[in-house]
């Protein structure tokens, strides 16, 4: 199976194709891809007019904004995807997009782009975009659909889609309902307290009953006052 067209090509030899409708835009590029010193750049205010001169001229990268012209970024990729596109289907699309979102990730994937990069963008980040592509080795297979896709894309997107939903069945699983009659083990502690100190109040009276008896008194009686003690004359006499 065949490599992109930007795999182990250096700088000096790229012909890159940009796509975005803001000239401001596409001025910042030209000049990021200039320092890098890339061979040729061609710039497009739409998808329709870069396509055409594509076909007859198949670049080494494709630098595209995701929503540039009538065409999208999507429809774009399609289009370059299909294998009567050869050999324009072999050339590796970067998206550009100010939305990040998962639905648009999701879809430019899909679509076999090889990667995607949030504006606004640097030197730095669009240098080492570059150089990742062209030491990426993943192959081009053809798709069930009749279109090239990137190899292992399909199979991770699947794995993903599987955690994400195992993730929302957990997260709407109820809990298993608890036996009825069952108290909660707060509750269970709580009865027991009760009941121990419900024994050693009962234990206590059986003892109070018991005392009682020995010293002659009727249950529930209370005990004779203690009778006030009278100090001996002398003490009083030998204080003075």
């Amino acid at each position: 199976m065949p490599h992109h067209a930007t795999y182990a090509v250096p700088n000096e030899q790229l012909d890159v194709v940009v796509i975005d409708d803001s000239r401001t835009m596409q001025g910042i590029i030209r000049s990021m891809l200039n320092a890098m010193k890339v061979r040729r750049i061609r710039l497009f205010d739409s998808t329709e007019t870069a396509l055409h001169a594509m076909l007859n001229e198949p670049p080494s990268l494709i630098i595209c904004e995701w929503k540039a012209g009538l065409v999208s970024g999507h429809q774009l990729l399609r289009m370059v995807r299909a294998r009567f596109m050869e050999p324009l289907c072999y050339v590796p699309v970067i998206i550009l997009t100010a939305t990040p979102t998962r639905a648009i990730i999701d879809k430019a994937m899909a679509a076999s782009a090889n990667l995607i990069v949030v504006k606004p963008i640097s030197p730095a980040v669009l240098q080492e975009r570059i150089g990742w592509l062209q030491r990426d080795q993943r192959e081009l297979v053809l798709g069930p659909r009749g279109a090239f896709e990137i190899e292992g894309v399909r199979e991770s997107m699947l794995a993903q889609k599987e955690r994400a939903a195992a993730v929302r069945k957990a997260a709407i699983t109820k809990p298993a309902a608890k036996p009825e009659g069952v108290a909660p083990p707060a509750a269970q502690e709580e009865a027991g307290n009760g009941s121990m100190a419900a024994d050693q109040w009962q234990a206590f009276l059986r003892t109070k009953e018991q005392l009682e008896r020995k010293a002659g008194l009727k249950p529930g009686e209370a005990a004779p006052a203690p009778k006030p003690s009278i100090k001996p004359a002398w003490t009083a006499l030998r204080r003075v």
